[in-house]
């Protein structure tokens, strides 16, 4: 059965892009959310998964009655819809899927006679605007350091968060929008920074530990999920192939640690997880390596924000056969944090290794904790409920409740690396103020 579904899906779907360009298809398309509740369920969805690669899965299931999101034309719902109601799985669907999108301001907001909303999702230009005016704003505590450009020649600029830059202080390093259609993550990493260095409460999230914030790793992806319904849920850089007229690779594929051993494509044309020509062959994850390096005996701490499906994933990503020998530190802390965040009247987060979950090699939280020697490294997968349309009006709701669980890091992270504890630990005679 399975055989003859894929050939009529292959035949059936429109194939990915010309010249960077797609067919303005999302409108006829249909969300179906599938629902195993046993193992052979959950094995006939990745018969699907391994075996059509042409259709868009957003999410795939990690464990039992967790969904399997799958986008569909006409042609190919009915296909699915037959072989799941055969296999006994239950389903959802949304129609006409691409009418949910959310129409954005596609030009760069001019910010004249308005102030900045944290709330809202914003251009890149304008989120770079707004770092500016809040260095200049709180220069004693945020500094902006310049890492390069990306593929299409934008500026990226680090946000460096500290009370003493000299103090040698452990490092809390966190990303996000290394995937464009993820909106929620850059204006996760955004809020973060806003919290860090206006409210005067955040002092104590400062004592002892810097912040390093990168909050879109991806911006030319960015601006062009941006740019029209039809693009917007594009995943990949904006890099052109020197072969073929194909664009973009997937950043979290591309990290020079088990790259390509599992979980990619090597299709440069595959739009979703075309791990690159080569490791790091992406100007921008290049920048978030050198940052690695460059910091990499200070980072205790690495976070990648993504969404969705509220997942909070340790290493290993590239193998789910074993775990590292810290595994038990990495899901400890990661379940702190999900109580943080459900004390503040958020949803719990699923915690489990990255691979059980399911393989995918060359992800950056794999380089930090494999390569560098990171001690704690996660993937945060934000939200669940509208895959990755996340409503602006939610943000205010959300963004607070991530927050909470921000402090939980650094709470553990002063605790456990903080030169002035470990001094005071060892010399209490000290007196610090001299």
């Amino acid at each position: 059965m399975i055989h003859g579904l894929i050939f009529l899906l292959g035949v059936s779907t429109l194939y990915l892009q010309v010249g960077g360009k797609e067919d303005n298809k999302y409108d006829n398309y249909t969300l179906i959310k599938l629902y195993p509740n046993t193992k052979s369920q959950l094995e006939a969805l990745r018969e699907i998964e391994n075996g059509v690669p042409k259709i868009d899965i957003l999410k795939r299931s990690r464990n039992l009655n967790d969904t399997t999101d799958i986008l569909l034309n006409p042609e190919q719902l009915t296909e699915i819809k037959h072989f799941v109601e055969k296999e006994g799985i239950t389903y959802d669907i949304k129609d006409n899927y691409g009418r949910s999108f959310e129409a954005v301001e596609r030009s760069p907001r001019r910010r004249v006679f308005r102030s900045f909303n944290v709330f809202e999702y914003h251009s890149y230009g304008a989120m770079q605007e707004h770092l500016e005016m809040l260095a200049k704003m709180h220069p004693d505590l945020l500094k902006l350091a310049t890492l390069g450009s990306s593929y299409q020649g934008r500026r990226m600029k680090l946000a460096k968060i500290s009370l003493n830059p000299n103090a040698n202080n452990p490092i809390i390093f966190i990303d996000g929008g290394i995937h464009a259609r993820e909106w929620v993550a850059p204006a996760m990493a955004m809020y973060l920074i806003h919290r860090l260095v206006s409210d005067p409460e955040a002092t104590h999230e400062l004592n002892g530990v810097d912040w390093y914030i990168l909050p879109v790793v991806n911006p030319d992806g960015y601006e062009f999920t941006r740019t029209s319904r039809t693009n917007r849920l594009w995943r990949k850089t904006r890099s052109k192939n020197a072969l073929l007229d194909c664009f973009g690779v997937d950043g979290n594929r591309n990290f020079g640690f088990k790259w390509a051993v599992s979980g990619v494509s090597k299709n440069p044309c595959d739009k979703e997880t075309y791990a690159g020509p080569k490791p790091f062959s992406e100007p921008e994850t290049q920048m978030v390596r050198n940052v690695m390096i460059t910091y990499g005996k200070r980072i205790k701490l690495y976070v990648s924000l993504h969404s969705y499906g509220q997942y909070l994933v340790y290493p290993w990503g590239y193998t789910g056969e074993f775990l590292p020998k810290e595994w038990q530190k990495l899901h400890s802390l990661a379940k702190m944090v999900s109580d943080a965040v459900e004390k503040a009247g958020g949803q719990p987060f699923r915690v489990m290794s990255a691979g059980k979950w399911y393989p995918a090699a060359g992800g950056s939280d794999d380089f930090a904790f494999g390569a560098i020697g990171v001690p704690y490294s996660y993937t945060m997968e934000l939200t669940d409920g509208y895959e990755f349309l996340f409503p602006e009006r939610l943000l205010h709701t959300v963004l607070p409740q991530f927050y909470e669980g921000f402090k939980e890091f650094g709470a553990q992270i002063r605790n456990e690396f903080s030169p002035t504890r470990h001094r005071k630990a060892f010399n209490l005679d000290v007196d610090y103020n001299v």
